[in-house]
């Protein structure tokens, strides 16, 4: 990644220097979804049992899904991924998920409102068969992959989960935490407010229309971003109604910010959320910007220090 320094959006800066070479980290596995598609993940085995996964005796260790924010792909998870298989007696998974990384078969797109969802359903599914039959699954997401996070967990997998990360979450455009400012995506409102109109009525002919653009600068573009969403991946990515998720939650949850978070204002997460979670957990993460609270060791241990608080 260049050096240069990005005049507008997010910090792409702080993560120069600090994130690993391809070759570096785990090779990209792929697994089946429910339409017959290929997606592909990064896997991070516990160190702990990794040695002795071999003459099949260890016990099943808890599962970690981190997804990855908006634009981007497994690959910027790396660090904390590996942190967390070393430290914090985790298996780790960071989908690239459906739209996005180096070759995806529709760029910013899915089939239908949901089936990013499904596609995390499914990898679960494939990790109990392929990787060890985990008793214990946790869902974690960093900016609109917390969302996302926020999303699954809600949903049809609320009983299933054993705990659930929000790094710097997107919870809505209209929550208190957001910046409105922030100058890293941009929506086009033309489009979003008649398409929101058009499903509430059942019609979606529309729904692969772009409506969102992200303002990555042309120095860290590296022909694998995805630069543009449309109506049906925004959508997936985003919860309805993230008070009402949030209530259906009864999973331990922690939410990490960095005080510097140019997103999203770091002080407004706990107001926001705690009345509706009363079960979740916050901490401020010192001097740390949006992006780079996923490089962090410090958010690290505080994730490893939540999970062996909570037995996961």
């Amino acid at each position: 990644m260049p050096h240069a320094q990005p005049t507008t959006g997010l910090r792409f800066d702080v993560l120069v220097n600090i994130l690993p070479a391809e070759a570096d980290i785990p090779s990209l596995q792929s697994y089946t979804t429910r339409d017959g598609g290929t997606l592909s993940y990064r896997y991070y085995a516990c160190h702990h049992y990794a040695s002795h996964r071999a003459t099949q005796q260890a016990a099943p260790s808890t599962l970690l899904v981190l997804l990855h924010g908006s634009s981007a792909s497994s690959h910027y998870l790396a660090p904390m991924a590996e942190y967390l298989a070393t430290s914090a007696g985790f298996d780790v998974i960071t989908p690239d998920l459906r739209g996005h990384g180096p070759n995806p078969a529709k760029r910013g797109d899915v089939d239908y409102i949901g089936q990013l969802e499904d596609d995390v359903a499914d990898l679960i599914e494939h990790a109990k068969r392929e990787h060890a039959p985990y008793e214990r699954v946790v869902i974690g997401g960093h900016s609109s992959g917390g969302g996302l996070a926020l999303r699954f967990a809600a949903g049809k997998q609320a009983s299933h989960l054993a705990g659930v990360v929000l790094l710097a979450p997107f919870l809505a455009y209209n929550a208190a935490t957001v910046r409105k400012k922030a100058g890293w995506a941009k929506p086009n409102l033309w489009r979003i407010l008649p398409l929101a109109l058009l499903n509430q009525m059942n019609v979606t002919r529309f729904n692969h229309w772009p409506v969102l653009h992200f303002n990555l600068p042309l120095a860290y573009r590296t022909g694998s971003e995805t630069l543009r969403y449309t109506y049906r991946m925004m959508e997936s990515f985003g919860t309805a109604d993230y008070k009402a998720d949030l209530a259906n939650i009864r999973a331990p949850i922690l939410v990490l910010v960095g005080d510097r978070d140019e997103a999203f204002y770091a002080k407004q997460f706990e107001p926001t959320i705690h009345p509706h979670a009363a079960q979740s957990e916050f901490e401020f993460i010192a001097g740390v910007s949006h992006l780079d609270i996923v490089v962090n060791t410090t958010a690290a241990q505080r994730i490893a220090l939540w999970a062996e608080t909570h037995g996961l």
